[in-house]
C-alpha cells in the first residue's frame, strides 16, 4: 500500500472526479450566460408571464422575484426552471434601461462595441471561429495525447479510467461555444430580422444580431411587435426604454431577412 502504483490510480480517480464536476458546473449556453443577473421577461406555460432577475446555472434557471409571492404553502420568493422547461420558453426579453439614466448609456456603448469591435474582439471572434472549425481535429488530437498517457502509465490499468479521460475531455470541448455559422456570423453587428411562430401568426421583428448558438438568437435593440407580450407591458408601471434585449429560442425562431 506504500507504493506509487498503489496510489496513484485512486489519486487519479479523485482528482478526475473533481475535474469532471468543476467543468460540468460551468458548461451553460453561452447566449444565455448574457442574461445571468439581469431582469428579465419570459411567457410560461399557462399563457401568464414571469419576471424577475434570471441566474443561470449549468443545469436550468432561476428568477429572483422584486417581491415574494404569497401563497398557502408560504411566500415564494423565486421560480426555478429545468432544462426540459428552459427549452420550451419561445424567448427571454431583457427591457432596455432608460435613454437618460447611467444603465442607459453604458447599454449604448456596449451596443456601440458590438457593431465596431475592436483589435482585441476580433482576434477573440477569429480564434474562437478557428477553434469551432477544427473542433474535430482538435477533439482526435486531446483524445491519442489522452490514449497515449494512459498506456505509458499505471493509469491504463484503472477500471473505467477511459470513461473518466473522455469525461474530462468532452467538458473541456463543450466549454468553448461551438455554434459556428458563416452566414450569421457574416450579420453579427448588423440589424436582420427574426421571423417567429406566436399565438397570433408569424411575426416579424427586427434587431441587431449580437451573437449565437446551438440553441438560442441574441437581438440587441428590439422593437417588439408580439401582441402578448404588448398588452402585458402597457400594464406595467414601472418605466423602461422602447426597445429590448430579446434571447429568442431557435425551436420557434429562425433569421429570415438582413436589413440594408
Amino acid at each position: 500500500m506504500d507504493t506509487l502504483g498503489f496510489w496513484l490510480p485512486i489519486f487519479f480517480l479523485f482528482a478526475s472526479a473533481l475535474v469532471g464536476t468543476a467543468l460540468r458546473r460551468k458548461v451553460r449556453d453561452h447566449c444565455l450566460g448574457k442574461f445571468h443577473g439581469s431582469d428579465v421577461v419570459l411567457p410560461n406555460s399557462s399563457n401568464n408571464w414571469e419576471i424577475g432577475r434570471m441566474s443561470v446555472f449549468a443545469r436550468g434557471i432561476e428568477l429572483k422575484y422584486d417581491k415574494n409571492i404569497s401563497e398557502e404553502y408560504g411566500e415564494i420568493k423565486s421560480l426555478v426552471l429545468h432544462p426540459n422547461e428552459v427549452d420550451q420558453i419561445p424567448y427571454f426579453v431583457r427591457p432596455s434601461p432608460l435613454e437618460d439614466t447611467p444603465q442607459g448609456y453604458a447599454w449604448r456603448m456596449e451596443l456601440k462595441k458590438i457593431q465596431n469591435p475592436g483589435f482585441v474582439c476580433r482576434v477573440r471572434r477569429l480564434s474562437l471561429n478557428l477553434f469551432n472549425m477544427l473542433r474535430d481535429a482538435f477533439g482526435q488530437a486531446m483524445q491519442t495525447i489522452i490514449g497515449a498517457i494512459n498506456r505509458e502509465s499505471s493509469l491504463s490499468n484503472v477500471k473505467n479510467s477511459d470513461k473518466r479521460m473522455n469525461e474530462i475531455q468532452s467538458g473541456l470541448t463543450e466549454l468553448v461555444p461551438n455554434a459556428w455559422e458563416p452566414i450569421l456570423e457574416k450579420y453579427r453587428g448588423y440589424r436582420i430580422i427574426i421571423e417567429r411562430k406566436t399565438n397570433a401568426g408569424l411575426i416579424k421583428e427586427s434587431g441587431i444580431l449580437e451573437d449565437y448558438s446551438s440553441k438560442f438568437i441574441l437581438l440587441r435593440q428590439v422593437i417588439i411587435r408580439d401582441p402578448d407580450f404588448l398588452a402585458f407591458w402597457q400594464n406595467r408601471t414601472v418605466k423602461k426604454g422602447k426597445m429590448h434585449d430579446i434571447l429568442y429560442s431557435r425551436k420557434t425562431s429562425m433569421i429570415r431577412h438582413t436589413v440594408e
